[in-house]
């Protein structure tokens, strides 16, 4: 008989799951479950919080690793496994990569038509700046938003001073200065060319949560952001990811954000079986191009 798979799965650190720690939690116990139902008594499970002291005891004997996490200590024992043969989604380096500035650069592709930006040391002083007819957003430049204070809308760059302060003094050192867009929001949820969940959010407004009923029905070409959209997440060589898309009045797409893992609230049920299958058959194929490479 031959030893069942060894799955960890690791949830997303309380204080990087700003108004979603319990739907983070929900997402990672479901795929865990279809995974479990998939293949039954064949797998055993560990599953941490960062916030446990387990994760300082744990060992790297590990099949597949299922993680949310985003410290950075936690995404260089994950890399280490890596470098030893384990398969993690999402991998350490996705992740990196879908820190702000990082993320900003590797968007900036015109295909994505990513909103105009620029990188800002919270201690520089900016004589000049684009302009931007709707204003700016104000983010910080390393981890998504750890609070509702690290996205700030300012109408003009005489704002941009007093927001650069209030970043220093919560310890934030650099900041990207993104244009702001007018249109309808659409969030996207995705497994890398497997699964693909369009959510209408709104009109875009100064209010990241405000909800204003707009134009769910502009024509746009839906097929055409589908696999822009996993085109993007190949670049940022994520498994599961999620995102922001604007639509103008004429129909032209903005992608203005990119995320490793969210919560997959509108979509939980359907995508979590998708998510285990993903990750097996990503697992199969990292094993057969072993014995490959070894033959």
């Amino acid at each position: 008989m031959s030893a069942p798979l060894k799955v960890l799965g690791i949830y997303r650190e309380e204080k990087f799951s700003n108004r979603a720690i319990e739907a983070d939690k929900e997402i990672m116990d479901e795929v865990l479950k279809s995974l479990s139902f998939t293949l039954g008594d064949s797998v055993v499970f560990t599953k941490i919080r960062p916030e446990d002291i387990a994760y300082k005891v744990l060992d790297f004997n590990y099949d597949l690793v299922f993680s949310m996490a985003q410290e950075e200590h936690i995404l260089s024992y994950l890399e280490l496994l890596e470098s030893r043969g384990t398969v993690v989604v999402n991998s350490s380096k996705s992740v990196r990569n879908c820190y702000r500035g990082k993320l900003s650069e590797l968007l900036s592709d015109d295909a994505f038509s990513y909103p105009r930006f620029i990188s800002l040391k919270v201690e520089q002083v900016l004589f000049k700046a684009f302009d931007s007819k709707h204003g700016y957003w104000v983010k910080r430049g390393d981890f998504h938003a750890l609070s509702d204070d690290d996205v700030v809308h300012i109408e003009t760059i005489d704002q941009l001073g007093a927001v650069l302060e209030n970043f220093k003094n919560r310890g934030v050192d650099e900041v990207i200065l993104q244009e702001s867009l007018e249109g309808e929001l659409f969030k996207f949820y995705g497994v890398r060319d497997s699964f693909f969940n369009l959510r209408y959010m709104g009109k875009t407004s100064n209010d990241r949560y405000s909800n204003i009923p707009g134009n769910s029905d502009i024509i746009f070409d839906r097929g055409h952001l589908e696999r822009l959209v996993h085109m993007a997440a190949r670049i940022l060589e994520l498994d599961y990811f999620g995102g922001d898309c604007i639509i103008s009045d004429k129909g032209k797409m903005h992608f203005i954000d990119f995320n490793d893992w969210p919560s997959f609230r509108s979509c939980r049920n359907s995508v979590a079986p998708n998510m285990a299958s993903y990750a097996l058959n990503k697992l199969k194929s990292g094993v057969s191009n072993a014995c490959s490479f070894v033959q």
